[in-house]
Formats: structure tokens, C-alpha cells, sequence
């Protein structure tokens, strides 16, 4: 369409307007009948939905007359004394009348249906058999409560409707209470009364015999027991329970001529086997849709000619707005973020107007936010440079404080203060610029000290509060705030605890500080932080590595030791077996005597020196624990398997409860205290003792005894039995004597897991050697392991 490209905007809009606008009118035609056609079934819904709402408020009057029927006729007595039913029976009266429902008389039927009681006219009534009536005989029979049809009442024969419900003893039918309503003058009538449908619409309830119950007006005057035009329509409609909407036509009597075509509406009422109908004529129920209809098609013509006008009054207005946006944007793309874009009226083009606007300052402050974080990364960038110059952290902070009041424009002057460990006071590690004479300490409280100080907005409540108290404080006693206009303090926080802050103040009254200054302070505090955390963790890796340089020569002093020991003592076993070999007046029993005192102590010997070298371990830190799963049940019992033969003197007993903790531990050195225990134990054992070993499972970890029937221990030896070469010279406590490195080296193992030891005894009583190991420092648990 090249003819389209050479013509000028507004006479294409023109164009191209009457074109859609013509498609427009045809497509709005097209749905405009349509959507009469659907305003036309929208009524006819609507008519259906108003039935709908009647026959549910006719189900909730109906509804509740039954329940309160039900529940008073299983409380009548019917041979309980006159008055108590006329009691009983006065309350049903006096609910249904709340309810706005009038009853012409309540008669209660024995099973066999006659009265036996009524509110009006019993001398009438009595004796009068009821089955006639078909709801009571089905109430009877199905034992349900049943609301009747329109029905003659007994005696008098008004037209009223009948609820029925059966009165019982147990199980056991007994009788029927019977409620004659008239519905004229009862709520249900009376609801749908004063409904208007215009001038010709009406609403009529039916009964499932066709029988009008009540009508509304314009509808004729509604005559005793009168049938609905429809009556077989309308019975089949209520058996069948289905809505219907639709249009009849108005014949009341058989082979009457069609008067005229109504719109009909009709539901079935749940509670009861009646009917509500709609009606209405045709032609005044779907008179606007036929106005309507006739006015769309006389404005149609018209709307397109007034839309050709509008189109080229408004056509050469929206050219002229959209080449002034046109320049604008010109103006915008050259980088001129100066000028406003003009905007005229609230319509779309001005609007587009206002939103070039709004970009073009957007685009500026983003442009100063840009300039701004770019001068922010320079400085940040600048202080890391500081901070990785140099291991000397003295210096490094102070030339931090100088960068931090040199890039920040407001700034005057500036401090930072580091707390100290011991005391909890601040001291002054860096200063740059006047006033800012150092102290030694800062102690922080509440006070102030000079202008407010302004606390980065990220940091949490309780660090801010330190901060700002830290801030006064060193204004106050710095003498600083005197002067100071304004100051910022952005805090130094290591692991969620402030340990410091840099300060900055102002000491001119046209210079204020600005978020993005609080903001790079505080990124150059976080700077601080990290750069303290750094030379903090540089000193732990040299100490560390200090240890580890001390641990390797602990280790080699210690082996050399052994090596200088156990050379010494093989040279005197070789010389005193040679020097045996020369003596030929020796017999070869008393040589073998001697040779076997000599293994003997030799051995004794070097235990003890094997002892001597694990207490230097023990008191020297050498320990290395190297920790695996633990059964202690299952270790007790291999050092006693290994400890048992060699005495044959001693019984053995080993008890742990079921499922005890699997610990972590060093295994080696957990054996090794349970080997000294028992052989203690051992030791100091009479003949024929028994020796237990042990273990109960506490809250804060396990406990493993061993036990003897020895002589004890006296309670003034308890404390040092665990002393390096404590001595029991007393037999008739302790035996022979020993070393006591044994136990020592016993409390050294268990320290080292993070346990202790000891012992309780009793003079001539035996003594138990306990030790505990917590669960929480070896992760115990609990799998596949039971007690021996």
C-alpha cells in the first residue's frame, strides 16, 4: 500500500479512522444484537433467579415450622395431663407466631388417626378420623414430618395448609401432631405481596395439584381453591423437581382463544410440593430490549459521521503533541538532561508526555548516582590499597582515617576508636585533622557531646545504640564537639559485636553529610573490620605454627631421652649374663635364679621407665588423641581376658547395662587406664578377691568403676593417690609399695578426653577407681553395642 506511505499523518489517521470506524459500527451492530439477544436471556434468568429466591425463603419458613413441629411433637406426652400438652402446644403457637405464621387450629391423632385433642373446636373434632388427608396418612406411615397441598382445614373448611409430624414413646410410633396454617394471612403470602413486576407481572404459588396457594397482584383476585391455567404443567414440573423459564400463553380456560404471550419463570419449593411461577407479558418484559435495539440502529448512522469530524478536529492537535515529544527525545538522545519535557492535558499523549519526563530525570539521577558510586569505588579501592600496603596496622589505620576525611566532602576531622578487650572503654588508634587532639580512652555512656551523631541506617538496633553512645562520648571528652556542626559514626563490627567505630565531624554550617557519605564511611569501617579480622587470623597462623615447632621438638626430646635410657640398661643385662658365664663355682640353678631376678627387675625397670617417658607426654601436652569408635564393654573385657591369666588368685566380674554409648576416643590410652586400674587392683587384692569392672550411663556422660576387696585406702592418702611417685609404705593399707606413676598417667589420659578420675574407699572395705568421659565431647551413641 505504497499510496498510504506518501500521505501525510493526518490524513492517514483520517483514513484509516473512517475504515475502522465503518468495520467498528458493522462489528458494534453485530454485537449489539447479540448482546440483545443475550439481555433477553439475562431476563429470563433473572426471572428465574427471583423464583429461585422465593421458593428458598418459602423452604426456610417451611423449613423451621418443621423443625419446631418435629422437636414439640417429640416432647408431647399423649397421656400426660391436659395441661402439660396445652403448655406444650401454647409454645408451638407461640414460635410460629414469631415466625409470622398464623394456624387456624393443632389437633393431635392417636395412631389410629382420630383427635384426641385440638386448640379450637374439640367438642367438634373429637373422635374425627384424619387418614383422609394424605400428607398426615404418609406421615404416619413413613414417620416423617409431611406438609400437605392446598387442603380444606377440618370443620371449617378455609383453605389452609397441613404440617404433620408423629409423636413417639422409643421407637414406637404413638401418634400424629397435626398444624392447619392459613397461608394468607402467614408469611409466606404475605412475602411475595408486595413484589411488583410492572404492570402486567405477577407471581403465583402452585401445589403439586395445580392449586393456587397465593397470587400477587395485577394478577385477577384469587378465588378459593382456584386451579392455575396450567395445572398439569405445573403438577408434572413439580414431580419432575426442574426449573423451567420460557413464554406461554394466557388461557385460563379450556378452548379459550390465546389472550396473550407471557414470560414464564417456574421452580419447584423443596420443602414442600409446591411451585413458585412468574409471569409477565411478552411485550412489556422485552419492551427495552426492543427500544434499545431500534435506538442502536438510528444512532449508528450518526456515530460515524460525528466520528469523521472528531476524527479531523483532534487529528491535526495530536500531530503537533507528538512532534513536540518528538524533539524532546531528540534533545534526551544528544544527552541534554537539562531541559524539561512540556506536557499538555491528562490524555494518553500527555501522559506520554509526563512519563518522558519522569525518564529524563530518572536518567539524571542515575547518572549523578553513577558518578557519585563511581567517585565511592575509587576511594573504597584506594583505602583497600591502604589497608594491603603494609603489615604495620598501626600505620595502615592511620592512613585510613586521613583517606576517610579526604574523600568525604564534608568532612573536617576524624577518629577511630577500637575497644579494648580488658575494660570494655574505646581507644584512640587514628586521628586526622584539628580539634582532634588523641586520648588515651573513651569510656562510652549516655550524654551528649556536640551535634547528634548519624548512625548507618544496616546496622542492627544494639550496635547502633553503642555506636551513637561511643560517638558522644568521644566528642565530649575530645573537646571536638564544641565546634562540630554535624558528625557521622560508622561502626566496626566483628562477628555481630561492635568493636569500634570511625568518626567523621563537620565543623562548617554549609556542609552537611549525605547518605551516599554515611554510606561509603561505613563500607570503609567494614573495610577496617575485615582488615583487623585479617591481621588478627595472621597472628593465629604464627602462633599456631609456633606450637607446632615446639610440639615437634618436645617430641624429639622426648624420644632422644628414651633412646639414652634403654641403652644403659641393655649393656647391664649383657655384661652381668657375661660376667655369670666366668664365675664356674656358680651351679647352673643358682645361675638361672639369677638370671631370672635380673630379667625381673630389668623389666620392672624399663616399665618404669616407659612410664617416666608417658607422664613426661602426658605433663609435656605431647598427646596426639586420634579418636575412633569406642565399645567399652567389649575394651573391659580384652583387659581382663589379658590380666586374667596371670592371676589365678582373683575372681573377675564385668557388668555394663544394655546398649551402652559407642564413644570417640583414642582407644590406645582409654586401654592403657583400664589396664593400670585393674592391675592395680590386682596388686592390691587379697587372694581369692573379686575385681569388677563397671559402667553406668549418666546425663552428662558415662562412668566406668573397677573395684577390689583390698584393705583400702586411708582417707588422708585419697587426695594424692593420682601424684607422680606417690608411696603407700603402710601394709596394712596398701600392700607393697609403688610408684604411683600408674595412676598418674591413668588421670593424664582421662583429662586429656575431657574426663576425670577418681576414688572412694574405706579402710578394710576394698576401693573403687572410677573415671567419666562426657558424651557430648565424643559424640557418643548408642549402635550395636550391648552390655557384657
Amino acid at each position: 500500500m505504497s499510496f498510504l506511505s506518501n500521505m501525510t499523518l493526518g490524513r492517514r489517521i483520517i483514513l484509516l479512522t473512517a475504515v475502522w470506524v465503518l468495520i467498528g459500527i458493522g462489528l458494534f451492530g453485530f454485537l449489539s444484537m447479540r448482546a440483545l439477544s443475550q439481555s433477553t436471556e439475562a431476563m429470563l434468568r433473572e426471572r428465574l433467579t427471583v423464583a429461585h429466591l422465593i421458593a428458598d425463603y418459602a423452604d426456610e419458613v417451611l423449613g423451621g415450622a418443621l423443625a419446631q413441629l418435629k422437636y414439640t411433637a417429640q416432647d408431647v406426652d399423649m397421656d400426660g395431663p391436659q395441661s402439660e400438652i396445652e403448655a406444650q402446644i401454647a409454645g408451638l403457637e407461640t414460635a410460629y407466631s414469631r415466625m409470622s405464621i398464623s394456624t387456624l387450629n393443632i389437633l393431635l391423632l392417636n395412631s389410629s388417626g382420630r383427635v384426641v385433642w385440638s386448640s379450637r373446636d374439640y367438642d367438634k373434632l373429637a373422635g374425627t378420623e384424619m387418614f383422609a388427608y394424605a400428607s398426615i396418612s404418609q406421615t404416619m406411615e413413613n414417620r416423617e414430618p409431611q406438609i400437605s397441598g392446598l387442603v380444606s382445614a377440618p370443620l371449617t373448611g378455609t383453605p389452609a395448609i397441613l404440617l404433620s409430624g408423629v409423636t413417639s414413646l422409643g421407637k414406637l410410633p404413638r401418634g400424629v401432631l397435626v398444624v392447619a396454617i392459613d397461608i394468607a394471612h402467614s408469611s409466606i403470602g404475605g412475602f411475595i405481596r408486595p413484589i411488583k413486576l410492572g404492570e402486567t407481572g405477577y407471581i403465583e404459588i402452585v401445589d403439586q395439584n395445580g392449586l393456587v396457594i397465593a397470587r400477587t397482584e395485577p394478577g385477577h383476585k384469587l378465588a378459593p381453591f382456584e386451579k392455575s391455567d396450567h395445572p398439569e404443567r405445573f403438577a408434572a414440573l413439580i414431580a419432575a423437581g426442574e426449573p423451567t423459564v420460557g413464554t406461554c400463553h394466557t388461557c385460563h380456560e379450556a378452548g379459550q382463544q390465546v389472550e396473550r404471550r407471557d414470560v414464564l419463570a417456574f421452580t419447584r419449593v423443596s420443602t414442600a410440593p409446591w411451585g413458585v411461577a412468574i409471569r409477565q407479558s411478552e411485550k412489556e418484559a422485552l419492551a427495552p430490549t426492543e427500544e434499545l435495539r431500534l435506538r442502536l440502529l438510528l444512532s449508528g448512522g450518526g456515530l460515524f459521521f460525528v466520528a469523521l469530524l472528531f476524527v479531523g478536529v483532534t487529528t491535526r492537535e495530536v500531530v503537533r503533541r507528538i512532534g513536540t515529544l518528538a524533539a524532546a527525545s531528540r534533545r534526551i538522545a544528544e544527552g541534554d538532561l537539562s531541559s524539561p519535557v512540556i506536557a499538555h492535558g491528562k490524555d494518553e499523549i500527555g501522559t506520554l508526555g509526563r512519563t518522558f519526563d519522569e525518564m529524563r530525570l530518572k536518567l539524571k539521577t542515575s547518572y549523578e548516582e553513577t558518578q557519585q558510586r563511581t567517585r565511592e569505588l575509587s576511594s573504597l579501592l584506594t583505602v583497600t590499597e591502604i589497608l594491603a600496603s603494609s603489615p604495620d596496622l598501626s600505620s595502615l589505620l592511620q592512613a585510613v582515617v586521613a583517606k576517610a576525611v579526604e574523600v568525604i566532602p564534608a568532612a573536617s576531622s576524624g577518629a577511630l576508636l577500637l575497644k579494648d578487650a580488658k575494660d570494655g572503654s574505646f581507644v584512640v588508634r587514628a586521628v586526622s585533622g584539628p580539634d582532634m587532639a588523641p586520648l588515651s580512652r573513651v569510656v562510652p555512656g549516655p550524654g551528649a557531646g556536640g551535634p547528634e551523631c548519624l548512625i548507618p541506617g544496616q546496622a542492627n538496633e544494639g550496635i547502633r545504640i553503642q555506636a551513637r553512645e561511643m560517638c558522644s562520648a568521644f566528642l565530649r571528652a575530645s573537646g571536638a564537639g564544641l565546634k562540630a556542626r554535624s558528625a557521622v559514626c560508622a561502626p566496626v563490627v566483628r562477628q555481630a559485636e561492635c568493636v569500634g567505630g570511625i568518626v567523621v565531624v563537620s565543623l562548617r554550617d554549609d556542609a552537611a553529610f549525605s547518605e551516599p557519605d554515611v554510606r561509603l564511611l561505613q563500607a570503609i569501617a567494614d573495610n577496617i573490620a575485615m582488615a583487623i579480622e585479617k591481621a588478627q587470623l595472621t597472628g593465629e597462623a604464627e602462633q599456631a605454627r609456633a606450637w607446632r615447632e615446639a610440639d615437634r621438638l618436645k617430641s624429639q626430646f622426648i624420644s632422644s631421652i628414651s633412646h639414652e635410657l634403654r641403652t644403659p640398661l641393655a649393656s647391664i643385662k649383657g655384661y652381668s649374663t657375661s660376667l655369670l658365664r666366668q664365675d664356674v663355682s656358680w651351679d647352673e640353678v643358682t645361675q638361672r635364679e639369677f638370671l631370672q631376678i635380673i630379667d625381673e627387675k630389668t623389666d620392672e625397670l624399663r616399665d618404669l621407665i616407659d612410664k617416666l617417658l608417658l607422664m613426661a607426654r602426658v605433663e609435656a601436652g605431647a598427646l596426639k588423641l586420634e579418636t575412633e569408635p569406642l565399645l567399652m564393654p567389649r575394651l573391659a573385657q580384652k583387659v581382663v581376658q589379658e590380666a586374667a591369666p596371670r592371676t589365678a588368685k582373683h575372681e573377675f566380674a564385668i557388668d555394663f547395662p544394655p546398649n551402652f554409648p559407642v564413644l570417640e576416643a583414642d582407644v590406645r590410652y582409654i586401654e592403657q587406664v583400664l589396664r593400670n586400674l585393674v592391675e592395680n587392683a590386682i596388686k592390691y587384692s587379697p587372694d581369692g578377691g573379686r575385681i569388677a569392672v563397671s559402667g553406668e550411663v549418666r546425663s552428662d556422660g558415662i562412668v566406668v568403676g573397677v573395684s577390689d576387696q583390698g584393705v583400702g585406702i586411708a582417707p588422708e592418702h585419697q587426695s594424692r593417690v593420682f601424684g607422680r611417685f606417690y608411696r603407700v609404705d603402710n601394709p596394712s593399707t596398701r600392700g607393697t609399695p609403688g610408684s604411683g606413676l600408674g595412676l598418674a598417667i591413668a588421670k593424664g589420659h582421662v583429662e586429656a578426653h575431657g574426663g576425670r578420675i577418681w576414688v572412694e574407699s574405706e579402710p578394710g572395705n576394698g576401693t573403687t577407681f572410677y573415671f567419666s568421659l562426657p558424651l557430648d565431647h565424643h559424640g557418643a551413641s548408642t549402635e550395636g553395642q550391648e552390655g557384657k
